[in-house]
């Protein structure tokens, strides 16, 4: 039986193909620190930093020099595809593509996307390319026009393109003229041809692209200008078959081409380690790039020989540069490794209900049991955090059929207590009332704080959590936004790890708010605080911003001897020198609170914390609040 590979070029995060002769490769990754879940064309002899201007050619290029050969050899698009179908008669748009909604099994078996029905269209075939497309639909009157009239492009660099061509190839001179002079031709570089006819026009193209590189410059050009060798490599390529034609009988066969209209995603990592795999995932955009920085360095600082630590950072816009210096941290440590994932790659994140300060990303921990699906577990710890123990003791707590393992938060322990109201689309609740209705959570005292984690993803892939996840989250606005659909969701199946785990810096508020939580609770929370193993600065006094928090020294110790010490530093400085202190900031006060502290000390005798007649003030005020002020 004939053997075939067609290679679909991705440059992001985007829907894979279902058959294994269709081989999903990672374009230009030699430029990009993110993985999207598939190879690279970065290695072995490879051109992958000239993907910003030969696009799919570096891919086409790592084929030629690496793959393992086949019979044939074709490419695709991330969301440009051939019908195999036999029906090739489907409505096509002005630009000749057959548009469809998305990529699912339905789509796939409709235009004949399987080793199958790809080997029967290749039968007593040569060659299979696109439809030809009309030049004429975008109102130009030749190749040649088109090329010179297009958006982005420069006719100058297609003619020393043809220049260099027939200097090396002058018996291609007809063909040349043949093909500008034309109003169609195969356009996006889609083809599926034998293996010695892909071999000989590689070597053809290259050659000429090669010399091309000494004859043109970009003059201040854009990033869409610079795309110039893959646009002209659309003309090569239409010129190299009609010479092929007109030499030799070459059997070629026109299909359809379909183009798909809304992008999704259905990738999933892999262990980057084959044994004692310890996967640590983190969430973090620019603005906590130093944060995160110092998080890094403590797990290095605190891991073991014992144990391969698989970092997998969920890229939430972190420069170039962040991202080079977060894995500069680990490069000179064998047992570990850093890699980046975009995670708004899942549309279903984009639609979710947030607030401030929390934005989309927020949403990032509960798509975990679906990006990690061939992992046994995961480890997530919030960016604003340092450790003070090695993590692999988490990974391997055992987790029978419960769902995840977390440190109870008591912090929501006292907005129960206290009464404090929740905001939600179930509208105005106490916090207890908000937790035993709208969460189902009978038990208050079982919410978990979500910045350390341990997911239980054998367990979650039995049970198909994640749609359970996903259905919790559409359409629906929680308080706590994805920490509370993580506790409606696995409500129940928590192993609750001691609070040396979840250490809260206290947010400036340490003699004020914890003294007042149940005693035992607050005996707790004063013995984790001794020996704790992870120190969480949650809330808006971060350490990086005021050295008059508590556990200060324990990031700034981390922070020393990475590249964002002196950020660090100068941040605090600054602080000082406005006037601030690099004590905690006093913020302007709003009028409605001006008026709430003014009344606050006749309330509390009137109506307690915690009774049923400050619950009742509580929701008034609050309601008051949302009609007056929104």
């Amino acid at each position: 039986m004939k053997t075939v590979s067609i290679y679909t070029c991705h440059h992001k995060p985007s829907a894979f193909l279902d058959s294994s002769v269709i081989k999903p490769i990672h374009v230009g990754k030699a430029n990009s620190l993110n993985v999207i879940c598939c190879d690279g064309d970065d290695t072995g002899d490879n051109i992958s930093y000239k993907n910003p201007f030969y696009c799919e050619l570096t891919a086409h290029y790592w084929v030629w020099k690496n793959a393992i050969p086949t019979d044939y050899v074709g490419f695709m698009h991330y969301r440009r595809h051939f019908n195999f179908s036999d029906d090739q008669q489907k409505p096509e748009d002005n630009w000749g593509m057959v548009n469809c909604d998305e990529i699912n099994a339905g789509y796939q078996d409709e235009f004949g996307l399987n080793e199958k029905q790809i080997l029967k269209l290749l039968e007593n075939t040569d060659l299979i390319v696109p439809c030809k497309w009309s030049v004429k639909s975008a109102g130009s009157n030749n190749n040649y026009h088109h090329y010179k009239v297009s958006e982005h492009l420069h006719i100058k660099d297609y003619q020393t393109a043809i220049d260099v061509l027939l200097r090396q190839h002058p018996e291609y001179s007809s063909a040349v003229k043949h093909f500008n002079t034309a109003v169609d031709g195969y356009y996006t570089n889609m083809y599926v041809m034998k293996k010695p006819l892909f071999d000989e026009y590689s070597a053809w193209l290259f050659g000429i692209l090669d010399e091309l590189e000494d004859e043109i410059a970009f003059e201040n050009y854009s990033a869409q200008e610079k795309r110039v060798i893959g646009h002209i490599s659309e003309r090569l390529f239409n010129i190299f078959i009609i010479f092929k034609l007109e030499s030799e009988n070459l059997r070629i066969k026109e299909v359809q081409r379909t183009f798909i209209k809304n992008e999704t995603f259905n990738g999933k990592l892999g262990p980057y380690y084959s044994e004692r795999n310890i996967p640590i995932v983190i969430c973090s955009d620019d603005n906590y790039a130093m944060s995160l920085g110092a998080l890094v360095n403590s797990i290095v600082q605190n891991s073991s020989s014992n144990h391969n630590y698989d970092i997998v950072i969920l890229d939430n816009g972190l420069s170039q540069r962040n991202k080079e210096r977060v894995k500069n941290l680990v490069t000179h440590t064998a047992n570990m490794n850093v890699r980046y994932f975009d995670i708004n790659a899942f549309k279903e994140i984009k639609d979710a209900y947030i607030r401030p300060p929390f934005t989309a990303a927020t949403y990032s921990r509960l798509f975990i049991p679906k990006l990690f699906t061939d992992f046994e577990k995961v480890l997530f710890i919030d960016t604003d955090t340092v450790v003070e123990s090695d993590l692999a003791e988490l990974i391997e707590t055992p987790l029978g059929d419960n769902l995840v393992a977390a440190v109870q938060d008591i912090v929501m322990e006292g907005f129960v207590k206290f009464g404090n109201i929740a905001r939600s689309d179930a509208g105005v609740q106490t916090a207890e009332e908000y937790l035993k209705t709208r969460l189902g959570m009978a038990d208050t005292d079982n919410y978990f704080q979500g910045g350390i984690i341990v997911f239980n993803i054998d367990q979650m892939n039995k049970e198909s959590i994640f749609e359970k996840l996903m259905a919790a989250m559409k359409g629906q606005s929680y308080w706590f936004l994805d920490q509370d659909i993580m506790n409606k969701v696995f409500y129940g199946r928590v192993h609750f790890l001691p609070m040396e785990w979840n250490v809260y810096h206290g947010n400036g508020h340490t003699d004020v708010f914890y003294p007042n939580l149940k005693f035992s609770t607050y005996m707790r929370f004063l013995s984790a605080r001794r020996n704790p193993k992870m120190i969480h600065f949650a809330g808006e006094n971060k350490p990086w911003n005021t050295d008059k928090v508590d556990f200060y020294d324990n990031f700034i110790k981390n922070i020393q001897g990475t590249p964002w010490e002196k950020e660090v530093y100068d941040r605090l400085i600054d602080a000082e020198n406005s006037g601030q202190s690099t004590a905690i900031a006093l913020q302007p006060v709003l009028l409605q609170t001006r008026i709430k502290n003014k009344l606050m000390p006749y309330v509390n005798r009137f109506a307690p914390a915690g009774s049923k007649r400050r619950s009742v003030i509580a929701k008034c005020y609050y309601k008051f609040r949302r009609v007056v002020i929104g």
